[in-house]
């Protein structure tokens, strides 16, 4: 009996211990930047350094869109920076988009600020405002969409009026869900410092929204963007046959554009008159 007792005391030690060390540590694992960071420079496209407000700037590509066409503006996923976007946004161009890159806090070149939720939504609304006081990059032509563990700044970009549509892959309802799933044994929605809530934020979406997911996705479950589409007001979603998570671009890059030019094509009539 003693046993036991010291058998489970011993378990609940670790569990508790464990936990708090999900706690404390919790962000490296949410935003899990990759290094060694490489310079994000590209052909064709301008740097941008933008100040926040905060004492930190965000960084950022832009490849300008051809004369009255919409521009992508992409968040991109976790594990991944800036310099990465290069062959996305190349695929993007070739279709006829201007593409927008944006690094986050805490990744690549912007290493040393702090990453959270907030500090990803000032950069993003931070980057937003700025092209829409361009007359190349009004809000209506710009197409907003993130990439896994980017649809969450996406989606809350799009609920406070920026961009004209909505383009989300692989995306998750809300972080509290995903650490639910991967991480049963501990309370995660009351440790979570970081809730990315997509699926509450999605009614006060207005502009159109197009999910596509992998078919093959074992790291955000496809049933998770099926779920979250019946939450937009306006919504298309479609599988990737053969896709997983980390090789949707990969696998799915020509299906993708195709869907996108179908959903929202890159020229806009009134803007190029």
């Amino acid at each position: 009996m003693k046993t036991l007792r010291a058998l489970a005391a011993l378990l609940l030690g670790l569990w508790f211990v464990s936990g708090l060390l999900l706690f404390v540590f919790q962000r490296r694992f949410i935003f899990a930047s990759p290094g060694p960071t490489v310079a994000p420079v590209a052909p064709g496209a301008r740097r941008l350094d933008l100040a926040t407000g905060a004492g930190w700037s965000v960084t950022a590509l832009h490849w300008p869109a051809p004369r009255g066409h919409r521009t992508v503006v992409h968040f991109h996923g976790n594990g991944e920076q800036l310099a990465w976007q290069r062959e996305m946004a190349e695929a993007w161009r070739a279709a006829g988009y201007g593409v927008v890159a944006m690094e986050y806090p805490g990744y690549g070149v912007m290493a040393d600020v702090a990453p959270s939720e907030g500090a990803l939504l000032r950069a993003a609304e931070t980057l937003l405002q700025h092209l829409e006081t361009s007359p190349e990059t009004p809000s209506e032509r710009l197409i907003l969409q993130g990439f896994s563990l980017g649809t969450g700044v996406a989606i809350e970009m799009a609920r406070r009026g920026h961009g004209g549509a909505l383009v989300l892959l692989a995306p998750y309802t809300s972080m509290r869900e995903m650490a639910a799933q991967r991480m049963p044994l501990w309370p995660t929605g009351l440790m979570l410092l970081d809730r990315f809530e997509s699926a509450s934020r999605a009614p006060g979406v207005r502009q159109p929204v197009l999910l596509l997911h992998g078919a093959e996705d074992t790291l955000i479950l496809p049933e998770m963007s099926e779920r979250l589409a019946r939450r937009f007001r306006r919504a298309e979603r479609a599988v990737i046959d053969g896709a997983g998570h980390n090789d949707l671009f990969a696998r799915g890059t020509p299906e993708i554009v195709a869907r996108l030019a179908r959903f929202a094509p890159p020229v806009i009539d009134a803007a190029a008159r």
